[in-house]
Order: structure tokens, then sequence, then C-alpha cells
């Protein structure tokens, strides 16, 4: 008899665990098997040898791959057991209390942002000094905690269903101008975050002290204004920082690397109005541009250049002032053409990241930046333009601006104090609330992209008629005259720009259409994508949901 490797010593071990879990769930009466369905076959053929343990040799493939899937849910359930996603999140935001609460009380008592915060560590030798010194601890803390509970918070929060779920995204962390839950915490239920020491590594790794001091006290007092929401004791969070997985795993932040340089190629080709075979012909074709005066002879599209929505100015003095930016030092370049280039692929792969962030979570992408927003919009404008080749289909990209809706400005909820949004949730007002307006960020994105008949005109009539009777509801909220935390519901309404953007069908990221459709589309070979992205591939064949995202912005005074 062949002596058994010590790969398939291994194997068994965890098929016989599987097939004990694989019974036990069976006996709790938990798995209900459909007598139609072949598997009862097989299961009725296992037998057991003398020890009363399993035969192997009569364990087919299809209780094999049962016993596989009945384990991984049983395992999921155990995870979740081990910690909730409410210790989570105050093992979190009591560890940024404990080491700044000092600073976050000078900030507000001084009623400063996180921004000027930021700025005075920076510019204080003393402030400068004392930060290094727990610059990597701070990091190595962070990268610890999620190391160990990244993966069950995400379990956590995918597992929220009929949860209306708002992830942020396009930016390390949501504007300190603006409480990002005060702008949306009707329309969502849960707000999903992301931890922003993770998402500024690059920082930390390259930039000089005095830049990562500012964004090590800008991020810590950031977070400490969500603790009150997040910490709040509600049935579903208000508010959820999650770890970024590309932040954890090398082999996603390649993935999306990867894609952010495919769709950089289709925005160049736009804005240079020429083809680039690869993104090493790009990215030779950009140094060659080593002047501004070069580069901008050399865009045809001029739309299409965009670093800052905030910035004046024309192109030129645009590109003269990346060329000084923080961002510029960070790269290590002040050649105008890579710049260019640059910050196609890098915006162009967190607008990748952010869809499918939403996709596995289960939730609607939501921005508060006019910016990340622009390339939100062309990243699913070019998705919509592959899939229309590949499916001779029109028209699947919709953008709108729903203030135009309303004859004006769109007047909608967006200044909710923070003490009325938690009185909201724990006195159950929410869903009287809901059902006046009629209208949440899950209503705006529910969109089927698997009938390819639906167009995006009936896709603008569904929204407009949302939102028509969205500016009646806030007249009949208004006159209820309610009051929470003291505060009157009236004073809550703000006015500026409510966006959708949506694509029909997604792919080659949402849906991954192109893997559906035997990679018609140019879309990564199978080898080359995550296995957890890969998941998500299948899941997405079973249930199709078209990318939507969503632009929440207040109108500056």
């Amino acid at each position: 008899m062949k002596e058994q490797t010590k790969e398939e010593i291994e194997y068994e071990e965890r098929l016989r665990r599987r097939l004990k879990i694989l019974l036990k769930q069976m006996k709790a009466g938990k798995i209900h098997i459909n007598e139609d369905l072949h598997v009862n076959e097989s299961l009725k053929a296992v037998r057991y040898d003398s020890n009363g343990e399993v035969d192997l040799n009569t364990v087919d493939g299809a209780v094999r791959s049962m016993a596989l899937a009945v384990t991984a849910m049983h395992d999921r359930e155990e995870l979740k057991k081990s910690i909730s996603l409410a210790e989570i999140q105050n093992m979190y935001f009591e560890f940024f209390s404990k080491n700044f609460s000092h600073f976050f009380k000078i900030m507000k008592e001084r009623k400063m942002t996180p921004h000027d915060a930021g700025q005075a560590a920076r510019n204080s030798e003393g402030s400068i000094k004392e930060v290094m010194q727990f610059r990597d601890g701070l990091l190595d803390f962070i990268d610890q905690f999620w190391s160990e509970l990244g993966d069950i918070s995400h379990i956590h929060v995918e597992d929220m269903h009929n949860n209306i779920k708002g992830v942020f995204g396009g930016d390390l962390f949501p504007s300190y101008e603006e409480n990002i839950a005060s702008k949306c915490g009707i329309y969502t239920d849960t707000i999903i975050l992301p931890d922003p020491f993770l998402r500024s590594k690059h920082i930390f790794e390259r930039a000089e002290p005095s830049q990562q001091v500012y964004y090590i006290m800008k991020h810590a007092m950031n977070i400490l204004l969500y603790k009150e929401l997040a910490c709040a004791d509600v049935e579903v969070p208000i508010i959820v920082i999650l770890p970024d997985i590309s932040a954890l795993e090398e082999d996603e932040k390649a993935f999306y690397q990867k894609l952010g340089e495919s769709d950089a190629l289709i925005h160049t080709a736009k804005l240079f109005n020429r083809k680039f075979e690869s993104i090493d012909e790009l990215l030779e074709f950009s140094s060659s541009l080593d002047s501004v005066e070069k580069a901008i002879a050399e865009v045809s599209d001029k739309s299409r250049v965009l670093f800052d929505s905030d910035w004046k100015g024309d192109i030129t003095s645009q590109l003269k002032q990346a060329i000084s930016s923080q961002e510029a030092k960070l790269i290590g370049t002040s050649n105008p053409g890579i710049i260019l280039a640059s910050q196609s692929i890098g915006r162009m792969a967190i607008s990748n990241e952010l869809l499918i962030k939403a996709n596995r979570l289960k939730g609607t992408p939501i921005l508060d930046a006019p910016t990340s927003w622009q390339y939100l919009r062309w990243k699913m404008e070019y998705d919509a333009d592959r899939t229309e080749l590949a499916t001779n289909l029109n028209d699947l990209h919709i953008t709108r601006g729903l203030q135009n809706l309303a004859n004006g400005d769109m007047e909608w909820l967006g200044n909710i104090p923070i003490e009325a949004l938690i009185e909201i949730r724990k006195e159950g007002a929410m869903e009287e609330i809901r059902n006046i307006l009629g209208t949440g960020v899950d209503e705006l994105t529910n969109m089927n992209p698997s009938n390819y008949h639906r167009t995006s005109d009936q896709i603008f009539d569904n929204i407009n008629d949302a939102f028509d009777k969205h500016k009646t509801s806030i007249k009949e909220l208004r006159s209820k005259q309610w009051k929470f935390a003291g505060t009157d519901i009236g004073s809550w309404l703000v006015s500026g720009t409510l966006e959708v953007t949506a694509a029909v069908t997604g792919a080659p990221v949402w849906g991954m259409g192109a893997l559906a459709i035997n990679q018609v589309l140019d879309a990564p070979k199978l080898k080359d994508i995550p296995k957890s992205i890969r998941e998500l591939i299948d899941e997405n064949n079973d249930i199709q949901k078209s990318p939507v995202g969503m632009l929440f912005n207040i109108q500056k005074k």
C-alpha cells in the first residue's frame, strides 16, 4: 500500500472534520436538502469502518463539496461568536481616546478642526518630536489590531442583512468640514468608514516627519469625532470603521493597481487623443512631456484633467500646482507628464477598490468629495463603454444631479446633530421618518442590471419620481415640527449637490461581466485575480446588482 504524503494526511483530517460538522448540523436540523437532489443518494452511500470512522472512499465529490460549504458557514458563525462588532469598535475607539483625548479636548476647546490640529502639531518642533517617538508603536498597534480582528469585522458587516449600508470612499477619510453621518444618517442605516492610518501607509513610508505628524494628528482627531456615533448603544450601528482588505493583503492591492492601470489607459487615451497598448507605453510617452508646455500641448480633452475640484485657474496653473504638491513629492517626480499619468492610475485604482469593497459589504459607495466623485463617474462610464461594445447595448451609464430635479438646489436632511441622530435611533423614530421620506439610498440604488432592456432613461424616471416625492415629503416633515435632542428637524435641511451615478451592468468589476461572457472584455485573467475577489465573482453570478455611487456635498456658503 502506497504511503500517504503529509499533504494527503492533512487533507483527510480536514475532510473528517468537515464531515463531522456536516453530520452535526444535519442532526440539529440546520441543513435541509431537497429530496430531488442527487446529493441525497451520495449521502446514503457513505459508510463507516469498524472503528466507527467514515470510510472516505465512500464519500463522493457532492458530499465533500457540501461538507466544505457547511463547514465554511459554521466556522463563519463561530468566528462571529468569538467577539461582537460592538466590542471590536469599542476597543478601537478606546485606544485612540486613551492616547489622544488630551489633544482632542484642546481641539474642541479652541474650536479647531482636525486639519487645524494637524497643522499646529506639524509646526511645533516639540510636537513633532513627541509624536514621532510613539509613531512606530501606533502604526504597529493598528496593523496588529486589524490583522487579528479585520476579518471578523468584515464578516459581521457583510452579514448585516436588510441594512442600508453606505460605504465611504474616494479619500483617506470623510471631510473634516462636515460629519458624514450628519449628512447621510437618515438615508442610510450604517456608514462604513476606512481606517485612515492604513490608507496612509504610503505617507508614513515616504513623507518627512512634519508631514507624518500632521496626518497622525489629523487622523486621530477625525476618528475621535466619530467615537460617540460608533460606540452609541443602538441596535444597528450608525458608524463602523473597517480596514481596507488591500491594506492587509498585498495581492488585493496589486489587483486594484492592475484595474487602475487598465482604466487609466482608457482615460489617458481620451485625455491625449491617442491609444496606448500598455502601461509601459503610456509611461514612456508621459515621461517625454517633461515641461508644462509640452504636457499642455499634448492634452486634447482638457475636461479630463482634474487634480482637485477646489483648485482655481486654468489647466496650466493647476498643473504647476500639482508639480509642487505633496502628492508629487510622494511619488518622487516633478515631470508633468508622469504626474498626469500617475493621477489617472491612482484615481482609477481607488475607484475600482471602492466599487469592489461596496460589493463585498453589500452596500452603496458614498462620497463627499467632488474630485473623487468625478473619477468614479468616469470609471463607470468606461465600464459601460466596454460593455456596450461587447453586448451591442446602449445607454448603460447614467449620471444625474438630483438638485436639478428640484428646479434649483436640492434640499435634503444633511445637517443632523450627532445627539439627535442617536436619539432618533434609540427612540425608534427612524422608521417613521423614512416612511414619510419614502426614499433612501437603497431605493435609489435598487436597480437590476440583468435586465439589459432597462434603459438609463427608465432608471432616471425612477430616480426622478423618487425625488419628486422626497421634495414633497421634506415639506411634510418640516410641518411636523419634531424635535430631537433639542433641535427642530427643519433646522437639519441643507442645500447642495446630491447626485447618483450608475452603470446598468457592472462589467468588468461589479458583475465581473468580462468573466461571465467568456472574457470578451478586457479584464484580468482568472489566474491574476485574488481568491477573495474570485469568491465575489461567484456570488455576483448568482446575485446581480448594478454599480451605483452617490455624492452628498453640502453647498458651501
